[in-house]
């Protein structure tokens, strides 16, 4: 797709995009409220030249999206509404997607193998106890269309939405982002069509009581605490990643020599002087 283009030509395509479609255009939000891998905690996240369409018959929300806790810039992210809360599940693709650039890792032991050629294009997650659930939503349809309009991009579904991750080179160009309506409206109707009657069983009835439990329902059309995802099921397990092994064992042998050398100065200020 070439380099990404520059913020100011990101923000005039965007507000281009808006005022054609009648979607409302934010220049900026702060601190967005979305869960997911890379916004668990959502301090610092900033998105910039935001396609507010969420008044559209197939409601969605695109923008440019930074976040300092880790040193992301100019990441894409569509964020699709759900009518009530599912399981959290990850789809990553094979060719080097935004989660595992990122530093993001998940346990191995939450892998699910998907049907036939699409295991060497994705790599699908979801909590220990849940794979048939996962499995009846990633259809090999879904798959296939995700592989034809979404390459390169990773998916999560966690409460009531799905977060589509695409590398900062995506959505750069003129007429791409016309695609975005026609994918969000497929993924929207599938996921409903796959969740409509889904209820957690697994869910015990004294999670109702919980209040950060109850906060699962975020967008305000998922009221039926019927819906609501057990705490097994809530959240992914994720895992320290090689390099980051490394630069924690850096960090811990810099404060080891600073704090020895800080011992040493003491010393010989308390030993020298006598």
């Amino acid at each position: 797709m070439g380099a990404p283009r520059s913020r100011t030509a990101q923000h005039e395509l965007a507000q281009a995009f808006c005022d054609e479609r009648g979607y409302l255009f934010r220049d900026r939000v702060v601190d967005l409220p979305v869960s997911g891998l890379l916004f668990r905690s959502s301090k610092h996240v900033v998105m910039d030249g935001v396609v507010d369409a969420l008044s559209a018959d197939a409601p969605f929300v695109f923008a440019t999206v930074s976040t300092r806790r880790r040193g992301l810039r100019g990441l894409k992210l569509v964020v699709v509404p759900l009518p009530r809360p599912v399981p959290n599940m990850v789809l990553l693709s094979t060719s080097g997607g935004v989660l595992r650039n990122s530093g993001i890792a998940l346990k191995e032991s939450q892998r699910l193998s998907v049907e036939g050629d699409f295991q060497d294009v994705f790599t699908l997650y979801c909590p220990a106890g849940y794979e048939r659930d996962a499995l009846y939503v990633f259809t090999p349809d879904l798959l296939r269309r995700l592989m034809d309009a979404a390459a390169g991009c990773d998916l999560e579904i966690v409460d009531d939405r799905v977060l589509i991750y695409a590398p900062a080179r995506a959505f750069s160009k003129p007429g791409q982002l016309d695609e975005l309506p026609g994918l969000v409206h497929y993924l929207r109707e599938k996921f409903e069509r796959q969740t409509r009657r889904y209820r957690d069983e697994r869910r015990t009835d004294e999670e109702l009581d919980d209040p950060f439990r109850r906060a699962q329902v975020t967008t305000g059309t998922a009221t039926d605490e019927r819906h609501l995802v057990g705490a097994s099921g809530r959240r992914l397990r994720t895992r320290t990643t090689a390099s980051q092994k490394v630069g924690i064992a850096a960090a811990a042998m810099l404060m080891l020599a600073a704090a020895t050398y800080w011992i040493g100065m003491v010393a010989t200020a308390i030993f020298g002087g006598a």
